[in-house]
């Protein structure tokens, strides 16, 4: 590939950054072929769940079924389940001797779209509860009424629970709906409750008054998602003023998905934030930002002092987002300190703001192994958007390093092209 280095323009630099990408990852793809040779059962286990990840195919994957670590034939179903392998080869993981292959088998089929009555009598004939559970689960979050009739005898507690909860039979009994996973709460309450009215949202308001389980509460909150807007904004904006902690929390996430960042909620969310609880102030923090206001900048300035990082992080991110240029000394505290949460905000901060002087310490961050991979990553990041050219022999000394993680040698990459484009075309021998 013969780029002019010296006239190189937005199209010549966007071809070099294709080929050096498909060159790191090619570089990722022959460490995870090494991976997968390895002695190691907890490392080819890796190896094929990193590939996945990755969306990368691995060749021969049936072969792993014969793997001796459940942990790595449990992988090997995953990967060709996601690529679309045979149906019949994966079926064959169903005779598996470890319940935990059998398991996650019983799921992706589920997944895929390969189930059939054939093969939910083979799983209701499973002897392992773990097995049935799994595909029972499965099945009733994709809806297969008729399959799940297969499983109306099984010997299961659990089992015969999910059922009864799929079918509306269960009764909004505290300690009952306690025993279920969350999904399947909400899934017991909804079919029990049937039309999803006025009536029901004020029968849900009363279980959350009674009720004194925290989760189960959470739950019957979470519930009020899929009513109309007419009944479940209403309820919601009610339940934001609980005494409650938990309920008001999860009922102004709740509010959030529906109606995304309301303004009107601002003294809702302020009032959070003055609260004792760290995980109050930090989801009121969350609302603050997410509304950009303005008139919001001295209760977020406060947030500053918070003793919960969680919660100053957010308050620097959120007052970068108004351009408040006097947070420069807390930005610049914050990427000396030992917090990778309060550095990834500063760096976040400087990206919007891009007029500090932070050269010195995104140079310590990116030389410091030690670091959080993303932070390193954000670190290298704003060192491409403020051309900070004093720090391209810590760039190159990560481009050209094979064993620095994929993404941050990316990154960094992609930093150098814009400060200096003819050094990176150098380094990965593109003639001029």
């Amino acid at each position: 590939m013969e780029l002019k280095v010296d006239k190189m323009n937005p199209k010549d630099i966007r071809k070099m950054l294709q080929a050096i990408e498909e060159e790191i990852f090619s570089r990722a793809e022959m460490n995870v072929k090494d991976m997968l040779e390895s002695p190691s059962a907890y490392v080819r286990a890796r190896a094929i769940k990193s590939a996945v990840e990755r969306d990368m195919k691995i060749e021969n994957i049936e072969s792993f079924l014969d793997d001796p670590s459940p942990d790595v034939r449990k992988n090997a179903v995953s990967s060709m389940a996601k690529f679309g392998e045979d149906r019949d080869s994966i079926l064959k993981a169903l005779d598996d001797p470890s319940d935990l292959v059998r398991s996650a088998t019983a799921k992706e089929l589920v997944e895929f779209g390969y189930e059939d009555e054939e093969l939910a009598r083979k799983i209701a004939a499973d002897p392992s509860k773990k097995v049935r559970k799994t595909f029972v689960i499965s099945l009733a979050e994709a809806g297969e009424s008729e399959l799940l009739q297969e499983f109306n005898g099984d010997p299961s507690t659990d089992v015969r629970r999910i059922l009864s909860a799929y079918n509306g039979e269960l009764q909004l009994d505290e300690e009952v709906l306690s025993s279920l996973s969350g999904k399947f709460q909400k899934l017991a309450i909804h079919s029990r409750l049937g039309k999803l009215d006025s009536t029901s949202s004020e029968k849900l308001l009363g279980l959350i008054k009674d009720f004194r389980i925290s989760k189960t509460k959470q739950i019957l909150v979470e519930s009020l998602e899929p009513f109309p807007e007419e009944v479940s904004v209403p309820a919601l904006r009610k339940l934001v003023e609980s005494e409650d902690s938990n309920v008001a929390i999860t009922a102004l996430k709740t509010y959030r998905k529906i109606k995304g960042y309301d303004v009107s909620l601002l003294q809702a969310a302020e009032r959070f934030m003055d609260s004792d609880d760290e995980e109050m102030r930090f989801v009121g923090a969350q609302y603050v930002k997410g509304l950009l206001e303005p008139s919001a900048v001295d209760i977020l300035r406060e947030g500053l002092n918070d003793p919960s990082d969680r919660v100053r992080a957010i308050c620097i991110e959120a007052l970068a987002n108004l351009m408040d240029n006097s947070i420069s000394d807390v930005i610049d505290e914050s990427l000396r300190s030992t917090s990778s949460r309060l550095k990834k905000a500063s760096l976040r901060a400087v990206k919007k703001l891009k007029t500090l002087d932070v050269g010195d310490h995104v140079s310590r961050i990116l030389s410091n192994r030690k670091e959080e991979l993303q932070t390193r990553i954000l670190a290298s990041s704003v060192t491409g958007l403020l051309k900070l050219d004093g720090l391209l022999p810590c760039l190159e000394e990560i481009v050209v390093d094979a064993s620095s993680e994929s993404r941050l040698r990316l990154s960094s990459a992609r930093a150098m092209a814009r400060i200096n484009p003819s050094r990176l075309a150098d380094l990965f021998g593109f003639t001029v």
